[in-house]
């Protein structure tokens, strides 16, 4: 055992040496790019926002899946610039740099991740960028001057010696984490905003927060942990949900404070499959309704980073059949959402408020940002009784 302690401590520090060489190559770049930039016209095609916003900047196109998204035109004037973003929402602004440097950065990552998992007995699979999410929420969970600072729950579900990596965050460049940083920042605050306005008419009201394609995030856990929700159900594909049910045994041990905390519900679906989505929506909220004062409960929906991954049509369904299945049990809810939504190729908010109401949702608040997962905002369920205080600010 001394021997195995002897050999890890030199192999993280020669992988953290390994993680900074790759940044400060990827600055040395930048410098060199912005020294030529500064005589040539074409900054827009090196990945710069200037005007109309050129979104490939944060395009993982070294990634297999086939991105619903991608098909959308990527150029659009409708959207604001990551820094307009950034200060919205009091986060600091990702990094404006050539898409080489993001493709650089993803790719050092990538490489890594199977080196950062060779020794976690989790195991858990890719899927969607999973994983690679779980590290950048980490990085930004673990910034104490950042607004989703976490207090190490993010940084709790990542495998041992090779999650203090994670602590180092000030010699990452703001890339992909920071990215991912907005629209965390953007949806922990929608929810909060919500049950907020919801507690300020009626205090009594208990909220279920329904996360689809939760992945590996934590956000239930947390908001659980804050007391601001008081049932979490997180859905996503069922190799997912059993990897994250032995993360979830893990942050237990390493967390003993929640085992005072009712844990989320985890359950295994497959978003391309409509029926099985209705049958276990059916089956959740008709036991919710069928509660003493169920009109005590308000049930908050939430896509983050899932819609982009589903075929045609679905991401449109399944905002339809969520909106259905409160109806059809006479149940209220809103919608949070930082994803993207079909037949809305930019920012543009009218289009946006189309695609909602069509579905069941009427729009709330507005917040689009560069990316794939360009379109964030919040809605309530048409005919709700709740009237919201004002829009997120």
């Amino acid at each position: 055992m001394a021997n195995i302690r002897t050999l890890v401590l030199p192999t993280i520090l020669f992988i953290q040496f390994l993680f900074v060489c790759s940044h400060v190559s990827s600055f040395c770049f930048i410098i060199k790019t912005l020294d030529k930039n500064h005589q040539s016209h074409d900054t827009a095609n090196n990945g710069f926002f200037r005007g109309a916003v050129n979104t490939r900047l944060y395009d993982v196109s070294t990634q297999v899946n086939n991105f619903r998204g991608e098909r959308y035109n990527n150029g659009n004037s409708t959207l604001p610039s990551p820094k307009e973003v950034a200060q919205r929402l009091g986060v600091k602004p990702t990094s404006e740099v050539p898409a080489k440097t993001w493709q650089r950065a993803w790719k050092v990552h990538k490489r890594l991740i199977p080196l950062l998992h060779c020794t976690d007995s989790c195991k858990p699979p890719d899927s969607s960028l999973n994983i690679a999410c779980m590290w950048w929420k980490a990085l930004s969970g673990n910034d104490q001057s950042s607004p989703v600072y976490d207090d190490g729950l993010a940084y709790d579900l990542l495998p041992s010696g090779w999650r203090k990596l994670v602590k180092f965050n000030r010699f990452y460049p703001r890339l992909h984490h920071a990215n991912v940083e907005l629209r965390t920042a953007y949806l922990d605050n929608a929810v909060f905003q919500i049950v907020s306005d919801i507690k300020e008419v009626d205090a009594t009201v208990k909220i279920l927060l329904i996360c689809m394609g939760a992945g590996y995030d934590t956000r239930g856990v947390k908001m659980l942990e804050r007391g601001i929700v008081d049932s979490v159900i997180e859905m996503d594909l069922p190799e997912v949900v059993k990897a994250k049910n032995r993360l979830m045994n893990r942050l237990w041990k390493r967390r003993p404070s929640l085992n005072n905390t009712t844990m989320p519900k985890l359950i295994p679906v497959d978003f391309n499959k409509i029926p099985g989505v209705q049958r276990e929506l059916k089956r959740e909220l008709g036991s919710l309704a069928s509660t003493p004062n169920p009109e005590k409960w308000h049930t908050i929906f939430v896509f983050e980073g899932v819609m982009i991954y589903l075929d045609e049509n679905i991401p449109s369904t399944l905002l339809n059949i969520t909106s259905s299945a409160l109806k059809g049990n006479s149940l209220d809810g809103s919608l949070c959402f930082a994803d993207r939504l079909e037949n809305v190729p930019g920012g543009d908010r009218a289009l946006g408020e189309l695609e909602l109401q069509r579905n069941g949702w009427l729009i709330k608040d507005w917040c689009p940002k560069p990316g794939l997962a360009r379109h964030m905002g919040s809605a309530r369920l048409v005919g709700s009784e709740v009237a919201f205080v004002g829009e997120f600010q």
